[in-house]
C-alpha cells in the first residue's frame, strides 16, 4: 500500500539507525545523512514524506533532492511528537498516513486518530531491503476484544 503521507520522527529515527554510529557529535552532518537515507529508501512509500525533528537548533539548510520531501523542526514549545500528532490529527484522511516512531506512547496516540504506524527498527529494516526484494509495509493489524479475553 502506498500512502499519502509518512511521517517520520527524526531524532527517534536517528537514534536507532547504526549506519549514524558515532556521527552523532556532528548533528548537523547526522540529521543530512538521515534525510539522504530516507529520500534513497523511502520515495516509492508514500506520495509525500515529512521528517519532524525537535527543536529549532539549525538544520534549516538541509539539502533536499526529493521534491516530495520535507523538514520540519518544531517550535521551541513544542515537540516533533507533538507536531506529529496534530498533523495526524487535522488530516483529512489520517487512515493514509503511516508514522515512523518507536514512542510507544506518540505510537498509540496517532494510531487512536486513525494513523498507521511502524518502529524505527522496521522501517530500518524495509530500508536495508535489496531494491529487487518487493518491498511491503503491512498496516499494524488492529486489536479486537478476542485478543484480550481468548476463547
Amino acid at each position: 500500500m502506498k500512502y499519502d503521507r509518512l511521517i517520520i520522527d527524526g531524532y527517534n529515527l536517528m537514534h536507532q539507525d547504526s549506519a549514524l554510529e558515532g556521527r552523532r557529535d556532528d548533528l548537523q552532518t547526522a540529521r543530512q545523512r538521515l534525510v539522504r537515507r530516507i529520500e534513497q529508501a523511502a520515495s516509492g512509500m508514500a506520495s509525500k514524506i515529512t521528517v519532524v525533528f525537535d527543536g529549532q537548533e539549525g538544520g534549516r539548510d538541509i539539502a533536499l533532492d526529493a521534491p516530495n520531501l520535507e523538514v520540519l523542526f518544531s517550535p521551541a514549545n513544542r515537540t516533533a511528537d507533538g507536531v506529529i500528532e496534530q498533523m495526524v490529527c487535522n488530516a483529512e484522511n489520517p487512515a493514509r498516513i503511516l508514522v515512523v516512531t518507536s514512542d510507544w506512547i506518540e505510537q498509540r496516540l496517532v494510531s487512536v486518530f486513525g494513523a498507521s504506524v511502524i518502529s524505527c527498527r522496521e522501517f530500518l529494516l524495509h530500508c536495508e531491503m535489496p531494491p529487487s526484494v518487493p518491498r511491503k509495509i503491512k498496516p499494524p493489524r488492529g486489536s479486537k476484544l478476542g485478543d484480550f479475553f481468548p476463547e
